[in-house]
């Protein structure tokens, strides 16, 4: 049975499900059942290994990077700590938002779709009318 930090194997999950019956706990589901759901719990929100064939024939495998990062961003803990868009501080540059690369090497269809100066937004593409009347 895969469950993150479980510490249960098959038989002691059997041996607790039994318990509970004994106990007369009602609708506990079976161990088979347990492994279904596992099954397609993995299969919606796993992090998918990739196998690969190394250059000199050796078998490795890696973990989707694309699916590592999706689980991250639908992390609540983890979310509210990414940041999205590159930032302009100054000289006082303490986080990789702030830096030259983002702000200057990024071609702008490639970045999020804001930039955040000072206190105010600004937004790639947007249409804006010059003092002239030209938009």
């Amino acid at each position: 049975m895969h469950l993150p930090h479980s510490v249960f194997s098959v038989r002691q999950l059997d041996l607790f499900l039994w318990m509970l019956k004994v106990l007369g706990v009602d609708n506990t589901p079976s161990v088979k059942r347990m492994n279904e759901v596992d099954k397609k719990l993995q299969a919606l929100y796993s992090i998918q290994t990739i196998k690969y064939k190394g250059a000199l024939g050796h078998t490795y495998y890696t973990n989707s990077l694309a699916d590592i990062i999706s689980q991250e961003m639908a992390n609540p803990k983890v979310h509210p700590h990414l940041s999205f868009y590159p930032e302009q501080v100054g000289q006082d540059l303490s986080e990789a938002r702030q830096f030259a690369h983002w702000l200057h090497e990024v071609p702008d269809d490639k970045m999020g779709p804001m930039l955040h100066v000072g206190d105010t937004d600004y937004y790639v593409f947007e249409p804006a009318m010059l003092q002239s009347g030209k938009i």
